[in-house]
């Protein structure tokens, strides 16, 4: 019986979407040949997809760890909000679009400077900044876990934990992750808005104080 290449095995286990990269026309001995697979990309991304699938929850919590110690973020705050978001499943995709590790959307992604939003270590480090602009802004680890499933807008606007079903229960849900426990909900007028150090500007489609110390 003839034995099967383990790189023959590993490319069949691969989702159809990773090999698509565009459909390319190659001419081979005077013939044009159609194809959808760019060899350099699609050795890259099988190799790639290959490496991450290595990744076991406990490497992923100490990333997550070892990238909030180094951006100068909670490690307990982040590791808990990624164990709510996707509970360190980098494949994980919302029914919002919201991807990988950190649950990140393409804008938040893009705007915190994540470059492949499919990869690990750039999703949680895209997180993480996010986290560190909200805790500079919130005085409340409540409320910086509203603003990231609500968004900021929705707290700045009821100046607290929005009234939202899913917001509310999310909020609950974190502080069990984060104290152990279940606590009360922040009141309403809780909110601290930080004062702006830098102007706000536009960054994309994105307005934001942000400036480039949580690079």
């Amino acid at each position: 019986m003839k034995r099967i290449s383990p790189l023959i095995v590993v490319v069949l286990f691969i989702s159809s979407n990773a090999l698509c990269s565009g459909l390319y026309v190659k001419k081979n001995s005077g013939e044009v040949v159609y194809t959808n697979i760019n060899t350099h990309s699609f050795f890259k991304r099988v190799f790639s997809i290959a490496r991450q699938n290595h990744y076991s929850k406990s490497k992923i919590v100490k990333l997550i760890k070892s990238t909030a110690i180094r951006l100068g973020v909670d490690p307990k705050l982040a590791v808990s909000i990624a164990k709510i978001e996707s509970d360190f499943n980098h494949n994980s995709v919302s029914s919002s679009g919201a991807k990988g590790v950190m649950q990140l959307m393409d804008k938040t992604a893009k705007f915190y400077g994540v470059r492949d939003i499919n990869s690990i270590k750039e999703n949680i480090a895209g997180g993480v900044r996010f986290l560190k602009h909200l805790t500079k802004k919130y005085k409340s680890l409540q409320l910086v876990a509203a603003a990231y499933n609500a968004g900021e807008t929705a707290v700045d606007k009821y100046k607290g934990i929005p009234p939202f079903a899913e917001t509310q229960r999310y909020v609950k849900k974190f502080t069990k992750v984060y104290y152990g426990k279940e606590m009360k909900l922040t009141k309403t007028g809780s909110v601290h808005i930080a004062r702006q150090s830098k102007p706000i500007r536009k960054k994309g489609n994105v307005y934001s104080n942000v400036g480039g110390s949580i690079w």
